[in-house]
């Protein structure tokens, strides 16, 4: 299926990413507020961006909070240090 094919590729290369990169993010809005596609396709343009970045922060913070719960049970006792490398993905 080219919508798995898709999700696994580490680089973009093709004309026809550009659209499933665009389908791709309409389906994240569309689950976040729980809204359908058709709704979200009728979004202007400055609220379906402002829309899209809320929630992938909102997926960034949940992804961090459920890493930290998971090392957290992991670890059982003992203390849990969250370390960020995010400086290393700047240019």
């Amino acid at each position: 299926m080219k919508v798995n094919k898709f999700l696994d590729k580490k680089q973009y290369t093709e004309v026809e990413d550009l659209t499933l990169q665009a389908e791709l993010y309409a389906y994240i809005v569309a689950s976040h507020y729980s809204i359908s596609l058709h709704d979200v396709y009728n979004m202007p343009l400055p609220i379906f961006q402002q829309s899209l970045k809320w929630a992938l922060a909102v997926k960034e913070q949940r992804d961090k909070k459920m890493e930290v719960n998971k090392q957290k049970s992991k670890a059982g006792d003992r203390e849990v240090v969250s370390l960020d490398y995010s400086f290393l993905d700047w240019e």
